[in-house]
């Protein structure tokens, strides 16, 4: 004769809905630390996206810089570069439109209370200068960001590192950018060439 089968007791069956209980939480807990995962690397993503935007257009803007005086008196002297340690003033063709305008690198503060990297465009007319187009922030909350200048002084001897342009009658050779958002990506400092590092007999009368 064949024994009987045995079936499972009340506490064994406890027991296992017990443990796949514990195994449904597991794997809901794997699949949310999965998701959170993958939208942290995608925040990443585009937080990186964004800086690199940032770097390339004030790349652009650097290395295009034009000498033209963007506010002179009557014998159109004046500056054509203005370097401050938070601040950038230069005249360089914008990306997407025509013209020469002034632009104008800053830090202003968002709603949040952090800071932002703005540019904001101005046109010279008989008047003075006068906004272009809509200022365009280039990167939010921003931790840090500070500009030094080098080219040559007055004797043509070369500078070291300033944290302000004192010659803004001409243009520096080089800008470098300590650049640093908010949050746990460090960046270098980027350092750009000035193309056209032209004093005030080459610049070119008000835009």
């Amino acid at each position: 004769m064949t024994a009987r089968q045995r079936g499972f007791t009340l506490l064994e069956v406890l027991i296992t809905l017990g443990l796949l209980g514990m195994l449904m939480v597991l794997i809901a807990s794997a699949l949310t630390a999965s998701s959170r995962t993958q939208m942290l690397g995608e925040r990443y993503s585009e937080r990186l996206d964004e800086i690199r935007s940032a770097q390339d257009f004030l790349r652009s803007a650097a290395q295009q810089a034009y000498p033209a005086v963007f506010r002179s008196d009557d014998t159109h002297s004046g500056p054509v570069f203005e370097g401050e340690r938070e601040q950038l003033r230069l005249v360089a063709p914008p990306q997407l439109a025509g013209g020469l305008p002034l632009q104008v690198f800053s830090l202003i503060e968002n709603r949040s209370g952090s800071k932002d990297l703005q540019v904001a465009f101005f046109q010279f007319d008989e008047r003075g200068l006068r906004p272009w187009a809509e200022p365009q922030v280039l990167l939010h909350d921003l931790d840090h960001w500070q500009l030094s200048y080098r080219g040559l002084d007055n004797d043509a001897h070369p500078t070291g590192w300033l944290p302000r342009w004192p010659w803004p009658e001409r243009l520096p050779q080089a800008l470098s950018v300590e650049l640093q958002p908010h949050g746990p990506i460090a960046w270098p400092p980027l350092v750009i060439a000035i193309r056209m590092s032209l004093g005030i007999n080459d610049a070119q009368a008000p835009l």
